[in-house]
């Protein structure tokens, strides 16, 4: 009787911890996407999955050699459904009330839920399944079924509920023997011992890579849970935990089954209400509900995929952010888990804004992988460090056997990667970081790019030959206009670091400085515009944003030029495009204030792009074949959202300083008011909004010594450590700087 007391009690408390989810934070339908690849992915930046998928993957655990690497699939056993059973039979949908059925995606507390009231038999059932934001090992599924009010002759009829998983095929990755079949005081489960089949590269990875799979229970067979006709509610749960140490599952397992359901569900919605309320939210007001869902969803997405900060176990080595997240990659079309530079030109500017462990996280990787990326640039005849266009496990290249041109040309990953150090540095101002992690990179970028170029004395230029830009369309190209501003930008910046950070001699700066000097930069001078690629012909139908990158997120050109740019390639971009190409149009036609264009590429890049259901993303748009929970396009809307019509930026001027660019400001269409909370900027917290020709942006930084310089045109203007700041569009731009 007092265990029976516990349980109505628990669920009790369980209800009340679910306070309602403002509308903005809660995508809810009664019928689900026609393909179910564009359900909710999941994750904690240890374990993802999508919902109704029948994969888990683990963050960074691949199988396969080379270019056949991909994530790792585990089955999904967290796949479970919940039938409603009788003496009769179980309910079918005819049992269901009209709208009876409910799929919700809770993005403020960061779980996905199925609600169904079966009108015959007054029982409503609530199940919910999410990977633990804290407990980060562990993935949950609960069920808690509710006795309605007695409406037919069934209702008091026993019951029981059949719960059956549904994981998919066994693993084409992995070789899983059971190690135990058992119990603990905390309950009964089994352990499952994988080992990956096929290594990816012998070199940096001599052993198949090892994981651990604990059950909270059986799942061999379906469960039936009988349900006493006197007990008005009823729940249960299934507990995974997944770790390549067994001793950290086996902790995780029963650290969590040592919690009531409703305190871990509690623990886990704090998690996530300390993100939005502590890290980073966007507040949109005006007549934008489904905007509003759209960025959350972005940010919720994003986030998932990110390690969790604050956990009950010491996280694991981050192996970076694949276009699908962490919770896809078994797929050619989830380009197998692989990272490119959709992470550091896509997405890290987004990621830095949430906090800057996590884009300290993401670009610890890049640095952890420096070996593979000079074993990489030596194997194909080059010095210093090539960044190979596709990594994974080992970060050695791992493009598809498909297509060698692409890791053979794609070489602006290498400076691109470069680009977001000196990008991440001008926001954070850590200079310890800049020496310890940008500068060892920087330099073997440096040096790859100089061995690279090919320089004619006689005409006092370098070239870089043979080259894919961002337009896959056009391969084999001479002096793709992106790829050699954007290494231009790499030279200046390690040289930069060679001259703080290290006794580097002047002979090798000067080599940098020489090749960036005399780079070449196609310009055509009668029609005032880039040509992509040398012998570009205008009206060349290309791929994607490419030249236009100049402008922002480059910085590279704002003149007449680049307006230019913008204007021939508008035309000649093709339709099946990847979203974040319209971004980024928006983006730089803010820039120049052309409201209307910005406006029309600001919806053209999220409103065929953006699944209705659960706002969940696609490469391409409806009506072509594309990749789901595409990030590279959430990260591209977000920052034209923020950079673009926010007018924000962090950058780095001609003579070196490292700002806050905070520059003329409007808002999408039906919007009043955009607010962005608590991104960093140095040790400062921030919080800005904007609106139709004005802004205003908070800082507070108690930590900082000398406080900030605020720069307009010639003035110079000393700050506190907390001020605020009001900016309208006829003032002239503002930078601030920290002082050192």
């Amino acid at each position: 009787m007092l265990k029976t007391i516990l349980l109505i009690a628990s669920i009790a408390l369980f209800q009340s911890c679910l306070a309602e989810t403002p509308e903005t934070y809660l995508l809810k339908t009664h019928s689900l996407p026609s393909d179910l690849n564009f359900m909710p992915t999941l994750g904690n930046g240890h374990l993802g999955y999508t919902v109704f998928g029948d994969s888990i993957f683990m963050n960074g655990v691949y199988n396969g050699a080379g270019g056949n690497s991909k994530r790792a699939r585990i089955p999904n056993w967290l796949n479970v459904s919940t039938e409603v059973c009788d003496r009769f039979g179980c309910a079918s949908s005819h049992d269901v009330d009209v709208n009876g059925t409910s799929y919700e995606m809770d993005l403020q507390d960061g779980y996905f839920r199925v609600l169904t009231t079966y009108r015959t038999l007054g029982i409503s059932v609530e199940q919910r399944t999410y990977p633990h934001k804290f407990y980060n090992r562990a993935l949950v599924y609960e069920v808690v079924a509710k006795r309605l009010p007695s409406r037919t002759s069934r209702a008091n009829s026993p019951k029981f509920l059949k719960l059956t998983h549904y994981p998919g095929n066994s693993s084409d990755a992995f070789d899983f023997v059971v190690v135990k079949n058992g119990s603990s005081s905390t309950g009964d489960y089994r352990t499952l011992r994988g080992r990956t089949k096929v290594v990816e590269f012998e070199k940096f990875q001599p052993d198949p890579q090892e994981i651990f799979v604990l059950f909270s229970e059986s799942l061999e067979e379906p469960l039936q849970l009988q349900w006493p006709t006197w007990q008005d509610q009823f729940s249960h749960r299934i507990i995974i935990a997944i770790d390549r140490e067994e001793t950290v599952a086996r902790k995780e397992l029963e650290d969590v089954l040592s919690l009531s359901s409703s305190n871990l569900l509690q623990k886990h919605t704090e998690s996530w209400n300390s993100f939005w309320d502590n890290e980073f939210s966007i507040e949109i007001t005006g007549d934008a509900l489904e905007l509003s869902q759209i960025v959350n969803a972005g940010i919720f997405y994003l986030v998932s995929s990110l390690p969790s900060m604050k956990t009950n176990q010491k996280n694991e080595p981050f192996y970076g952010l694949s276009p699908t997240g962490l919770g896809r990659g078994n797929l050619e079309a989830d380009y197998q888990g692989h990272n490119f530079w959709d992470t550091e030109i896509w997405m890290l500017p987004i990621v830095s804004l949430f906090g800057l462990e996590y884009g300290k996280e993401v670009l610890d990787y890049r640095k952890r992988k420096l070996d593979a990326a000079k074993y990489n640039a030596n194997v194909t005849g080059y010095k210093g460090a090539r960044f190979p266009w596709e990594s994974a496990y080992t970060g050695t290249e791992v493009t598809n056997p498909c297509c060698p041109e692409v890791s053979q040309q794609e070489i602006h990953i290498s400076p691109d990667i470069t680009f977001a150090l000196q990008r991440f540095y001008a926001q954070s101002h850590d200079d310890e970081w800049a020496c310890d992690t940008a500068w060892p990179i920087a330099a073997e970028v440096a040096e790859f790019l100089v061995s690279r170029a090919t320089c004619d004395d006689s005409q006092n230029a370098c070239h870089l030959l043979n080259v894919m830009g961002p337009d896959e369309d056009h391969p084999n190209v001479n002096d793709n206009v992106y790829t050699n501003a954007v290494s231009k930008i790499a030279l200046n910046f390690a040289e930069w670091l060679g001259k703080n950070c290290s006794n580097t001699s002047t002979e090798l700066i000067a080599k940098w400085r020489e090749v960036s000097d005399r780079l070449v930069i196609l310009r055509d001078e009668e029609l005032d515009y880039h040509p992509e690629y040398q012998g570009y012909i205008p009206n060349t139908i290309v791929k994607q944003a490419d030249t236009i990158l100049l402008g922002y997120p480059l910085r590279f050109d704002t003149s007449t030029t680049h307006s230019n740019d913008l204007k021939f390639y508008e035309n000649v971009t093709r339709e099946s495009g990847p979203a974040m190409t319209w971004s980024m149009f928006a983006a730089n036609y803010m820039r120049l204030f052309q409201i209307k264009k910005a406006n029309e590429y600001f919806e053209r890049g999220y409103k065929s792009y953006v699944r209705p259901e659960f706002k969940v993303w696609s490469e391409t748009p409806v009506g072509y074949e594309g990749s789901a929970n595409f990030l590279t396009g959430i990260g591209g809307f977000l920052q034209a959202l923020i950079f673009g019509y926010g007018g924000l930026d962090f950058g780095r001027t001609d003579n070196d300083e490292f700002l806050l660019f905070f520059d003329i400001t409007m808002t999408p269409p039906n919007v009043d008011e955009i607010t962005v909370k608590s991104f960093p900027y140095g040790m400062a917290e921030c919080t800005f909004t904007f609106r139709n020709r004005s802004s205003l942006i908070v800082f507070e930084d108690r930590k900082a010594e000398k406080g900030f310089q605020m720069v307009q045109g010639q003035k110079r203007t000393l700050l506190g450590k907390a001020f605020n700041l009001t900016h309208r569009n006829e003032d002239p731009p503002i930078k601030i700087s920290l002082l050192r």
